[in-house]
């Protein structure tokens, strides 16, 4: 009984939290209904750094760190939950590799959403999700949790995070396909 009660709380978690990543970086696609020009509305970005670097290269401080800070402490709870409440997860290659999937996985989508898709995002989410490991790791030493990773990485989280993009999108639906018939 214990355990299902952490398992529930872990998958309410997660998908608290994955939601609210897909509200802030406009992670469902639904945009792809009313692009007129996909070429116009892409903006693509592949060179590594070179977006990093023409932040850090202007004048604004603030905006700097908000735009890399940002982007890395919105992966950390990925790196964070998923492995705290989910043994086979415990291993720090398959958690960041979640991390850097889910974060491909949303810059594949900002591109029929009139959003920015880079590959420093992609860098800078797939730190935070290491950085969201670490602290895991700290936290397991702090709480004594088990310290060996399962055998196998369980679908669940995988499962929890692609429900909620489904609900995500269809939420968004009806408003995208009621501008279509105006």
């Amino acid at each position: 009984m214990k355990r299902n009660v952490f398992t529930a709380a872990g998958i309410v978690l997660l998908a608290i939290y994955w939601y609210l990543v897909l509200a802030v970086t406009g992670g469902t696609p639904t945009n792809f209904l009313i692009i007129k020009d996909f070429s116009v509305s892409a903006d693509l970005s592949l060179v590594p750094f070179r977006d990093l670097l023409a932040i850090l290269g202007g004048n604004d401080f603030g905006g700097s760190f908000l735009q890399i800070g940002g982007n890395v402490i919105l992966f950390a709870p990925l790196g964070f939950l998923v492995p705290f409440f989910w043994q086979g997860w415990r291993g720090a290659g398959r958690t960041i590799a979640l991390g850097c999937a889910m974060s491909l996985f949303i810059e594949i989508n900002q591109l029929f959403n009139y959003r920015a898709t880079s590959v420093d995002d992609l860098i800078l989410n797939t730190l935070g999700a290491a950085a969201g490991f670490a602290c895991f790791l700290v936290g397991k030493r702090l709480f004594h949790l088990p310290g060996r990773a399962g055998t196998r990485a369980e679908k669940l989280p995988v499962v929890v995070l692609l429900i909620v993009w489904a609900l995500a999108i269809a939420r968004e639906l009806p408003f995208y396909l009621s501008y279509l018939s105006l």
